[in-house]
């Protein structure tokens, strides 16, 4: 099923949005976390679920093109690029383990999500 001309507009509009989001819980001193995810490593899950949500619009929003590495390279760099401003932000620190989150999230999208969705021909 093609994408149509307002749902790729939509999907671009929602990619920015989500980036903000994103961008703000990264890089605030303590990010507000909800009781339910209190759990050992919560962080690395919403770290891969961001990742997959932002490679699903990416994806989206570009539909003409593939998933290839046009649409993943930046997401990744811009996972490389929070992460090093961490450094910066008062009670974060830079993580290997969160970088492989994001990076997770990007690679479960392409080899997960996305032979779904193209059964189920929606992408």
């Amino acid at each position: 099923m093609a994408i149509s001309r307002c749902n790729l507009v939509g999907a671009r509009l929602m990619l920015g949005i989500a980036l903000m989001i994103v961008s703000y819980m990264m890089l605030t001193p303590r990010p507000p976390q909800p009781e339910f995810l209190a759990f050992w490593q919560a962080d690395k899950l919403a770290h891969m679920c961001s990742f997959l949500l932002l490679s699903l619009l990416a994806d989206a929003g570009w539909a003409e093109s593939g998933f290839g590495p046009r649409k993943y390279l930046p997401l990744l760099a811009y996972g490389i690029v929070l992460e090093g401003l961490q450094h910066f932000v008062p009670g974060r620190d830079v993580s290997a383990w969160d970088l492989l989150a994001n990076a997770s999230g990007i690679m479960l999208y392409g080899l997960a999500a996305l032979p779904i969705l193209r059964k189920a021909r929606i992408r």
